[in-house]
């Protein structure tokens, strides 16, 4: 069997056993928005106020792992501390009726920022538009010494919907770290995607708010010029590449003038030591401000 038709099961799967469901009384579950190897998004509407939320329910087997009861609950707790507009806000956890954990967000309609940039190349302005937006976002989970640990263009939303406050929604706090809590995985397990971790984070080496700033780096570099920084043929040689290769400056992708502000910035995001990348979201943003 395909892959897709794989995934086709899988999502089917899903929808039949979740679907329809009213959970704590309150949120019935209409269509499937996404599926992931720790669960489901569901749209689900209110039955008192008819307002559409976002449902993200742990899959049934899951349920069982201590680990991953646990990051969920991380997630949920992460995602609700956040008040920003840039940030998807969770206010409601709770249990199925079969016992599984579920938390309410709010629903954003709009594609994911990799829809976008699959559609088309951004230009400048808009690339500019997008980083600073989502630095503001990252800016107030730092405050609050949440680090995201798996920014990328799947996880920043771009709402149609003009009232939405924001340019884009950070979503999925799946694994995020608070700041001086006791950390849930071992130092050998490396959790996040190949494409956009820190050197930090593949060397299993502590991370901080700059380990966000290095993803925002690869994002910016990845909007501009259309390609990623960092590359290999295989997932080890991918992650070999972000803590040993200089990437190709940033002018060298691209047809257009470049403003030297910009690229400084995002290849100073891109240093592999973190002590060589701007110190906070508070630095990129000042610079983001002056282009």
């Amino acid at each position: 069997m395909s892959s897709n038709a794989n995934k086709s099961r899988v999502v089917r799967t899903a929808r039949d056993h979740h679907q329809g469901q009213i959970l704590n009384g309150r949120y019935r579950l209409n269509s499937l928005l996404s599926q992931g190897g720790s669960g489901a998004v569901y749209m689900a509407r209110c039955v008192e106020s008819g307002d559409l939320f976002a449902i993200k329910i742990l899959r049934s087997e899951l349920n069982l792992e201590p680990r991953i009861r646990q990051r969920f609950l991380m997630e949920s707790r992460a995602a609700s501390r956040i008040r920003h507009p840039a940030v998807i806000h969770a206010k409601e956890l709770g249990e199925t009726s079969e016992g599984d954990l579920f938390f309410v967000m709010e629903y954003v309609p709009g594609p994911p920022l990799r829809k976008l940039m699959g559609m088309r190349k951004l230009d400048i302005p808009q690339s500019i538009m997008i980083a600073a937006a989502t630095a503001e976002g990252l800016k107030a989970a730092h405050e609050l010494d949440v680090i995201h640990r798996d920014l990328k263009p799947e996880n920043i939303l771009i709402p149609r919907n003009s009232n939405a406050g924001s340019v884009v929604k950070i979503a999925d706090f799946g694994i995020a770290r608070l700041l001086n809590t006791p950390r849930i995985t071992t130092t050998n397990h490396v959790l996040g995607t190949p494409s956009y971790l820190s050197p930090e984070q593949i060397s299993g080496l502590a991370v901080d708010r700059r380990t966000d700033i290095y993803s925002l780096g690869i994002i910016m570099y990845e909007m501009i010029s259309g390609q990623l920084p960092f590359y290999g043929e295989t997932t080890e040689e991918l992650l070999d590449s972000h803590v040993k290769r200089i990437p190709v400056p940033l002018h060298k992708k691209v047809s257009i003038p470049l403003s030297p502000a910009l690229e400084w910035l995002v290849m100073a995001c891109l240093e592999k030591s973190p002590d060589n990348r701007p110190s906070s979201m508070d630095e990129v943003l000042r610079v983001l401000a002056t282009l």
